[in-house]
C-alpha cells in the first residue's frame, strides 16, 4: 500500500503544474486579493445606517407600548431609524428600491414580527437579529407577566451593565483572513481535477492495463490510489495555512482545536470532491480541465470565493461552495460546530459513495488498446 502512497506523492511532486496551480497559486492569491482588493469589499461588521418602516397590526395595549418602548429605545443608539407607514405596498416598494432597509409588520395576536426584506443582505441580518432579540426579550417578559407579575417590578433595579458583556471576537479580522479561508475552499474543489487524472494519468502514461492485470484485489487496489491522495491533500492545506499565518499575518481560528477542526472539515471536504473527481476520470476520457474546469470556475465566483460582494440572493446559499465557506467562518470565528459537523457527515457520505461506484466501475474496467 505504501508503494502506491509514495508513488502518487512523487508523481505530484514532480509535476510542476501541480505544484503550481495547487501549492504556490493559492498562497499568492490570498496575498494579493486580500492586499489589492481588500480595500473594495466592506467588511460586514461596518453595517451603518438602518432605515426602517413598521405597521403596528396588534391591538393589545400591552404589547404595542412594547413596540414603541422598543422603538424608542432603539433609535436612541442614533444608527437605526423607524418610520411608522399605514401602507404595506408602499413601504415594499421603498424596500425594494433600496430607499429603506426593510418593513416590519407588527401582527395580531399572537404577536408575530413580518420582515420584508431590501437589497442589503448584511443589513437585512442585522434586522433579522435585532428583530428575533425583541421577539425573544417579548415572549419572556409576557411570560412572567402570565405566572409571576410580581417579578417585574425587580427588573428596574438589575444592574443590567453589569451583566451585559460586550461580545468580543478576539482578534481584528482583516480581508486577509477572509482569502486565507476561501482559498482553502477554492484549493479543495479544484482537487476534484486531481482526482480526475487519478486512473487518467496511468492511461496516459500506458500503465493501466499493469494494474488491471495485476494479482492484487482491485479493491484493494482503488483503495490504494485514492489514500495515495491523502499526502498531497494535507500538504496542500498545511502550506496554505502555515504560509498565510506566519508569512501575512492571517487569523483561522482562535483555539489550536478549532484549527485542528477547521483542518479536518477542509481535508474531508477535499478527499471528497477526490473521489468523484476519480469516479468521473473513470468514466470520460476527455482533458477534466476542459470539462470541469469553467464550472468549477463559475461555481466558486458566484459562491463569494473572489470577492464577497458576489452574492445572488437564491442562488449563492445553495452552492457548495458557499455552503464550505460559510461553515469555515463559522467554525474560525465564531467557534461554531454545527455546520462544520454537517459539512463533515455529507463529505464522508459521498466519499463512502463514490468509493462504492468507484469501485464498482473499476472492477468491471477492461484493458485498453
Amino acid at each position: 500500500m505504501f508503494s502506491i502512497i509514495i508513488k502518487e506523492t512523487r508523481e505530484f511532486i514532480r509535476e510542476k503544474t501541480n505544484l503550481f496551480f495547487f501549492l504556490v497559486f493559492p498562497v499568492v492569491l490570498v496575498f494579493l486579493l486580500g492586499t489589492l482588493l481588500g480595500s473594495m469589499d466592506q467588511a460586514e461588521e461596518t453595517v451603518g445606517e438602518i432605515k426602517l418602516q413598521y405597521i403596528i397590526e396588534t391591538e393589545d395595549p400591552i404589547q404595542r407600548m412594547a413596540i414603541e418602548k422598543f422603538i424608542e429605545t432603539t433609535e436612541e443608539e442614533g444608527k437605526i431609524f423607524f418610520e411608522e407607514s399605514n401602507n404595506l405596498s408602499v413601504a415594499r416598494g421603498l424596500a425594494s428600491k433600496d430607499d429603506i432597509t426593510a418593513v416590519l409588520v407588527f401582527t395580531k395576536d399572537p404577536l408575530k414580527i413580518e420582515i420584508y426584506e431590501g437589497r442589503n443582505h448584511i443589513k437585512n441580518r442585522a434586522v433579522s437579529a435585532l428583530m428575533n432579540s425583541f421577539i425573544q426579550m417579548n415572549q419572556t417578559v409576557m411570560t412572567i407577566m402570565n405566572v409571576n407579575p410580581e417579578q417585574l417590578m425587580d427588573l428596574e433595579h438589575i444592574p443590567w451593565e453589569e451583566n451585559l458583556i460586550q461580545k468580543d471576537l478576539g482578534v481584528n479580522r482583516t480581508m486577509i483572513d477572509y482569502y486565507a479561508i476561501v482559498m482553502i475552499a477554492m484549493i479543495s474543489f479544484m482537487s476534484i481535477i486531481l482526482g480526475c487524472y487519478c486512473f487518467l494519468g496511468e492511461r496516459q502514461s500506458k500503465t493501466l492495463n499493469r494494474l488491471i492485470i495485476s494479482p492484487q484485489s482491485r479493491v484493494y487496489l482503488f483503495l490504494q490510489k485514492i489514500l495515495g491522495m491523502v499526502p498531497q491533500v494535507v500538504l496542500q492545506i498545511s502550506i496554505i495555512m502555515v504560509i498565510s499565518v506566519f508569512a501575512f499575518n492571517a487569523n483561522y481560528a482562535r483555539t489550536f482545536k478549532d484549527n485542528l477542526y477547521l483542518f479536518f472539515m477542509f481535508l474531508m471536504v477535499t478527499m471528497a470532491l477526490i473521489s468523484i473527481g476519480v469516479v468521473i476520470g473513470l468514466v470520460i476520457k476527455k482533458n477534466p480541465m476542459v470539462v470541469l474546469f469553467p464550472f468549477l470556475w463559475i461555481m466558486m465566483f458566484l459562491g463569494g470565493t473572489f470577492s464577497k460582494e458576489v452574492h445572488i440572493k437564491g442562488l449563492s446559499e445553495f452552492l457548495p461552495t458557499y455552503q464550505v465557506q460559510q461553515g469555515a467562518f463559522d467554525l474560525a470565528i465564531f467557534g461554531r460546530y454545527h455546520r462544520a459537523n454537517i459539512i463533515i457527515l455529507i463529505s464522508s457520505i459521498i466519499l463512502v459513495l463514490s468509493i462504492f461506484i468507484g469501485v464498482y466501475l473499476f472492477r468491471r474496467k477492461e484493458g485498453e488498446q
